[in-house]
């Protein structure tokens, strides 16, 4: 296939690829910038709502010996503390596999 291009393997195989995270190199980088962090503090915000929101129905179903709305609000809550672990851990995961990639 190289040959039928003209390309030689030894100089295709001898080519080296870089790329690095460059904030300046895109016109609207800190818009961008600024999008994200906006959507950030809304996962944030509604994720401390549903855990109010599930709490509550946690209590209600145990006062109220409603065992399905004290299930589902159990549930509820161990998934907006996943959420928020997962929402608030997501920057430093990215840069870990980032750097563990490069």
């Amino acid at each position: 296939m190289a040959v039928l291009l003209g390309l030689s393997l030894p100089s295709v195989a001898g080519a080296q690829v870089a790329a690095r995270p460059d904030p300046s190199g895109l016109p609207g980088t800190a818009k961008l910038q600024q999008l994200v962090n906006g959507a950030y503090l809304w996962v944030l915000l509604l994720t401390l709502g549903a855990l109010i929101v599930a709490a509550a129905i946690w209590a209600w179903g145990s006062h109220s010996n409603n065992v399905r709305a004290a299930s589902d609000g159990r549930r509820g809550v161990g998934v907006a503390l996943l959420a928020a672990l997962i929402v608030g851990a997501a920057p430093m995961l990215v840069n870990w596999f980032y750097e563990l990639g490069r």
